[in-house]
């Protein structure tokens, strides 16, 4: 009996002894379990989260966005542009994505009028994207020309689509003061061509851009400040740009400012200011806010109605600035004609000079 007792007391002392190595082996998992234990626990008792608070919107709404930015490679498609966005309640707003590599936006001249462009002289043009009056405008250094071959670059005219140069000659026309450049850098920084998506440098060439009067740029801030980037929504600076691009008679900015106003975000709640607003927009021909629009109708006194109604008929939309929507060309276009150098103007008396000049001619 005894030595079976010693036998026993020896393979329990064993077990343990590798219970005690497996042990330690099994040991740090423990830890991992330890620091999920608080998970659990803070969800049982219905505790709401330390970190997502701060990261939370101050004002927050299921989709209240629904127009997005103004963005496409090729800037003279934009004016009709109303790019729906992902209607789903965790994002209101799609992010855009962009990163950059483009020098900081430029500082444009007081006085908005631009500058020269800074041409190296080995810089060579492919052959069908300017002829000879554009050519030798570039290399002069005038920035409407560069502007002009970044657009030629970024819609294929002339040449295949080429966004990295499209953003080479848009960065020297902006740093030269040409504003719809200092726009369209902005549309490349948020979506990311070409450039390393960057919201923080789209929104510093789109506020440039807004400054000197370009609605879309107003429109496209508003959409970052709702978007907010991770960092939260900002729909009261939102509301304030989405209404000076709004005022500005860009349809996009007219729907979401409808949306803000319907629903009190950003802004106090206001039926016929939001009945006001989607009645703009649909008169430039967008159903969605044509049904809202009656949706809100429904919901107005008569008097409300009435007084909303004498505001869409009074609203005049504010012109912006050409030189902040346009970059000057030449008289015909930068693909007319160059002028002959021997063909100055002819005296006025001698008849014969004059029809000499239209038989030229």
């Amino acid at each position: 009996m005894l030595v079976g007792a010693s036998v026993v007391v020896i393979v329990l002392g064993t077990f343990k002894m590798a219970m005690t190595l497996l042990d330690i082996g099994s040991a740090p998992p423990m830890p991992a379990m330890e620091d999920q234990a608080p998970a659990p626990s803070s969800a049982d008792t219905g505790a709401a989260p330390a970190m997502p608070a701060p990261a939370a919107p101050s004002m927050t709404s299921p989709t209240p966005i629904g127009k997005q930015s103004n963005n496409t490679a090729a800037p003279n498609t934009l004016d009709s542009a109303q790019l729906a966005i992902p209607q789903t309640a965790a994002a209101p707003i799609g992010p855009g994505e962009i990163t950059g590599a483009i020098p900081a936006p430029p500082s444009i001249p007081a006085n908005g009028k631009p500058g020269l462009v800074q041409v190296p002289p080995t810089e060579r043009l492919p052959e069908g994207i300017a002829g000879p009056v554009l050519r030798a405008a570039v290399m002069k250094g005038d920035p409407a020309a560069a502007y002009e071959i970044g657009t030629r670059f970024a819609e294929g005219k002339g040449v295949p689509v080429n966004l990295d140069e499209a953003a080479k000659w848009y960065d020297r026309a902006a740093q030269a003061g040409v504003v719809p450049a200092v726009f369209r850098l902005g549309t490349f920084y948020e979506k990311g061509l070409s450039v390393m998506k960057d919201t923080d440098i789209a929104r510093r060439y789109y506020l440039q851009a807004a400054e000197r009067g370009n609605a879309k740029a107003m429109h496209n801030l508003a959409v970052l400040d709702a978007d907010g980037g991770g960092k939260g929504a900002n729909y009261k600076d939102a509301a304030q740009w989405f209404r000076k691009a709004a005022d500005r008679g860009v349809a996009d900015s007219q729907f979401n400012l409808g949306i803000l106003y319907a629903r009190g975000i950003g802004v106090e709640q206001n039926l016929a200011e939001s009945f006001k607003w989607f009645s703009l927009a649909a008169a430039q021909g967008d159903a969605d806010s044509a049904r809202k629009r009656d949706d809100i109708a429904k919901r107005l006194d008569a008097q409300s109605l009435a007084a909303a109604k004498l505001a869409i008929q009074t609203f005049t939309a504010e012109p912006q600035p050409d030189a902040a929507v346009n970059a000057a060309a030449p008289t015909g276009g930068w693909d007319s004609a160059p002028t002959q150098a021997g063909t100055a103007k002819p005296a006025a008396k001698p008849v014969s000079t004059k029809r000499a000049a239209a038989a030229v001619r």
